[in-house]
């Protein structure tokens, strides 16, 4: 046996190259500071039933908050487009919590406006940092091989 003959080389992951990687950075701070301005117009939004204040538009906003990034993590291999997703939708946040040239505020100050500015980050955080679950190998299925029934376990050859 010859040193060529041992054992194939382990295949590597691609990684895109720099452009598509850009290209997908911008297109995902431009996705989340569009969700981030939307969420923010949104989130004012309460149902009144009698004497009761639901912040419906803050809890649907949240939720698609947490939806457009936890979808980001789960279809990108990296972090990158979540980051810049997250980015773009605090950023966003942050510029409409100040005053503008005018004197108006989209994101009043109260218990709404709290909670709009500061759980996106903390929902950002988690989801950026939360650790890839690992990839199931495919099994190579045959037309000869026959599915094990379900009460037998398989147990590699050593």
């Amino acid at each position: 046996m010859t040193v060529n003959d041992s054992a194939p080389p382990a295949p590597t992951e691609a990684r895109p190259s720099r452009g598509p990687r850009i290209v997908g950075a911008a297109l995902s701070i431009l996705v989340g500071a569009i969700y981030g301005t939307i969420g923010t117009v949104a989130s004012q939004n309460v149902l009144r039933i009698g004497e009761v204040v639901l912040p419906v538009g803050l809890i649907l906003s949240l939720v698609g908050v947490l939806a457009l990034l936890i979808g980001f993590r789960l279809l990108f291999e990296d972090r990158l487009p979540v980051l810049c997703a997250a980015i773009g939708m605090v950023g966003m946040i942050a510029l409409f919590s100040v005053a503008s040239a005018g004197g108006s505020v989209l994101i009043p100050q109260g218990l709404l406006g709290l909670v709009w500015t500061v759980v996106p980050v903390l929902l950002a955080t988690i989801v950026v940092g939360w650790p890839r679950m690992p990839q199931r190998p495919r099994q190579a299925h045959t037309a000869d091989a026959a599915p094990l029934p379900a009460n037998v376990q398989h147990r590699p050859e050593a």
